[in-house]
């Protein structure tokens, strides 16, 4: 099997895979939408947590969130946004059309851009979700956000069960609040930064370096580097979670930005579809669609001239035969003359 073949192969199945994604995009986002619904208003909830009480990683005190979800989302989610429409308005395709308006097909694609990274986000963040319900791990201030109804007999014991509703909630929280005193693992706000980080440093590296300013790509993505060490951190400093928390927090991150990078985004790689990126209000998954359509129409007319060629050489060599008459003819013929 030569390498030809089995790049066609390789590029068959993507093109599968991505056709895929684009038939059930819109019900796959209706489907985790509400699956996290049904886990951030504390439906789902972990069945219990098991609590020692002379344990000192739970019994840390209460502190407000450094950076809060509506900051987390607006930085994570959509400041990527106006960031990409930026820089597609600074930096268009070589090959624009002169009819089209630069600023317009900056905001279609950064619109594009950022779809996938919503897709994949709330995918990513399903998944961190589920394993938070699933694990049922106490905060680090479980204890005075819970403050559990425990008598000293059960204390003697090595380890307690404990759910929500043994909560006393001295800080009168929500119910969705009590129960995520039992989510510790993995961290959300370092899922969500991290994820958010590594595909804008991709895209920074893919638009950016070598093409505008030697600075200015490493020095955005620096940027965006040390928000999700603070963001990270932040939630160690509140007492939020622990540091495996984070940690595993970091790899849900990675694992769905590498995911939507490689199925929905293609790893902003213009050069293979450069010439279909000026056309408006189209999403990575259209562009590979119809380049595969094109790619598939040009090999069709390759082949049928092919076949035409090696038709009519056929018809010429017949042809040559029949009008040149056999040698031993021509020696008999010549032979009979007088």
């Amino acid at each position: 099997m030569t390498s030809e073949t089995t790049d066609k192969e390789v590029r068959a199945r993507r093109l599968r895979q991505i056709a895929f994604l684009k038939r059930h995009k819109r019900k796959f986002v209706w489907i985790m939408a509400g699956c996290l619904i049904v886990t951030a208003l504390g439906i789902l909830t972990p069945p219990y947590t098991v609590v020692s009480c002379d344990d000192p990683t739970i019994r840390r005190s209460y502190e407000r969130d450094t950076i809060s979800v509506v900051v987390l989302l607006s930085i994570g989610l959509f400041l990527p946004f106006f960031v990409m429409t930026i820089i597609e308005w600074a930096l268009p395709p070589s090959d624009l059309e002169n009819n089209k308006s630069p600023l317009r097909l900056a905001v279609s694609q950064g619109w594009s851009y950022t779809s996938d990274l919503f897709v994949g986000g709330l995918f990513m963040y399903f998944l961190t979700d589920a394993t938070k319900v699933a694990v049922g791990e106490p905060r680090p201030n479980f204890w005075e956000t819970c403050r559990p109804n425990i008598t000293l007999e059960q204390c003697h014991e090595k380890y307690i069960r404990v759910s929500w509703r043994d909560c006393s909630n001295p800080h009168q929280l929500s119910h969705s609040n009590l129960v995520d005193t039992m989510k510790s693992f993995p961290s959300g706000h370092a899922a969500v930064s991290v994820f958010s980080s590594i595909f804008m440093i991709v895209y920074i590296h893919q638009r950016l370096w070598r093409r505008w300013s030697l600075l200015a790509g490493p020095w955005l993505q620096l940027v965006w580097a040390v928000w999700t060490l603070i963001c990270c951190q932040s939630r160690v400093w509140d007492n939020k979670h622990h540091w495996w928390d984070v940690l595993g927090g970091a790899f849900f991150g990675a694992f769905g930005a590498i995911v939507t990078l490689h199925y929905l985004s293609n790893w902003f790689d213009r050069s293979k579809n450069e010439d279909l990126s000026g056309r408006c209000g189209e999403s990575s998954l259209e562009r590979f669609t119809r380049q595969d359509d094109h790619l598939t129409s040009r090999s069709f007319a390759r082949n049928s001239i092919k076949r035409l060629i090696s038709n009519t050489s056929d018809t010429d060599s017949t042809m040559d035969q029949r009008s040149v008459p056999d040698t031993r003819e021509l020696r008999d013929i010549h032979n009979a003359m007088p």
